[in-house]
C-alpha cells in the first residue's frame, strides 16, 4: 500500500494525472463494497462516482499515515447507507446488464447466476459479509472490524450464508 500514499502526497499536491493509477488500485474493493450495499450495479457506479469525488473534496484532511483504502472505504460505506436511507430502500430488486466482464471498469456483479441466487436466498447482512469476503478477498477479521461485529458472528453468517446457497436448489 504504500503505492498508494505515494500517490496520495501527489493527489494533495493537486497532481490529479496520479489520480488514474489511485482509481485504478482502489475502484474494485470500494465498488465490491458498495454493491454489497446497494445490489445494483448501476446504483453502486453512482455512489462510487460520489465516493471518489467526496475524497477528492477533502483531499488535503487525508494523513500519509493513515490506511488510505480503509478512509476511501468508509466514505463509500457513508454514501451508500444515506443513500439507502434518502430512498428508503433496503433491497433492490433490478437487474441490470450493461457491463459485460470482469476486465471492464466495474464489475458486473447483477449478471451472475450465483449473485442472483444469493440475492434471493441471503438477508441483508450475509449478502455483504459475502461479497466482502468473496468478491473483495477481505478476511473474516477484517470484515468484523469493518462492520464493528465480533468475529464469530461474521463467521457464523458467512458460514450459514454458504449453507444457504448450497442448499437453495432452484436453479
Amino acid at each position: 500500500m504504500d503505492e498508494l500514499k505515494e500517490l496520495l502526497i501527489h493527489i494533495k499536491n493537486d497532481e490529479l494525472e496520479y489520480f488514474d493509477r489511485f482509481f485504478e488500485l482502489t475502484k474494485k474493493p470500494t465498488f465490491n463494497l458498495i454493491y454489497s450495499y446497494l445490489r445494483d450495479s448501476m446504483e453502486s457506479e453512482d455512489i462510487l462516482q460520489e465516493t471518489y469525488l467526496k475524497f477528492l473534496r477533502y483531499k488535503r484532511k487525508v494523513k500519509e499515515d493513515m490506511n488510505i483504502l480503509a478512509y476511501l472505504m468508509q466514505i463509500a460505506k457513508s454514501l451508500s447507507l444515506n443513500y439507502l436511507k434518502k430512498n428508503k430502500k433496503v433491497e433492490i430488486l433490478e437487474e441490470t446488464d450493461h457491463l459485460e466482464d470482469e476486465k471492464e471498469e466495474v464489475h458486473n456483479l447483477d449478471d451472475s447466476p450465483v449473485v442472483r441466487k444469493m440475492r434471493r436466498v441471503l438477508n441483508e447482512n450475509e449478502f455483504q459479509i459475502v461479497i466482502l469476503h468473496v468478491v473483495n478477498n477481505m478476511t473474516h477479521k477484517e470484515i468484523a472490524e469493518f462492520l464493528n461485529k465480533p468475529l464469530g458472528t461474521i463467521t457464523w453468517a458467512y458460514n450459514n450464508a454458504i449453507k444457504k446457497v448450497r442448499d437453495d436448489n432452484d436453479e
